[in-house]
């Protein structure tokens, strides 16, 4: 049910931007959203989003660079069992689309309270 809201918030956006004049605001078409992970903040002809919902994070900026034009900007993040996370960062505009995306496998530190003084001498030099 989140995911078909999310995806009518996001037609919904494309749609008022696409078929907005040059001086019509996205607040117009837009309200501000502060709820459930989720926190939409439009503004003058572009929108910012973030999606925070059980450990992934989605962060966005899309903005009307031009009448027909726009520019999409973002990040994703999201963890796995076995502590391996996933990072992917991606743009799309006139240039068409790009994505880069990461994996890395989150280690484990002894916090620093724990080691021994002799140790933490050494590590300092």
């Amino acid at each position: 049910m989140a995911h078909f809201m999310l995806s009518s918030v996001f037609l919904v956006l494309f749609l008022s931007l696409v078929n907005s004049s040059p001086t019509t605001s996205v607040t117009k078409f837009v309200p501000p959203i502060n709820d459930n992970g989720v926190v939409l903040v439009p503004s003058e002809k572009k929108y910012s989003l973030r999606i925070d919902l059980d450990g992934s994070t989605r962060d966005e900026i899309v903005e009307q660079i031009a009448p027909d034009l726009l520019q999409v900007k973002g990040t994703f993040f999201q963890r796995f069992p076995g502590s391996i996370n996933l990072l992917v960062t991606y743009e799309a505009g006139p240039n068409g689309y790009v994505a880069k995306y990461s994996l890395s496998r989150q280690s484990y530190l002894t916090p620093a309270q724990q080691l021994q003084p002799i140790v933490l001498k050494t590590a300092a030099g």
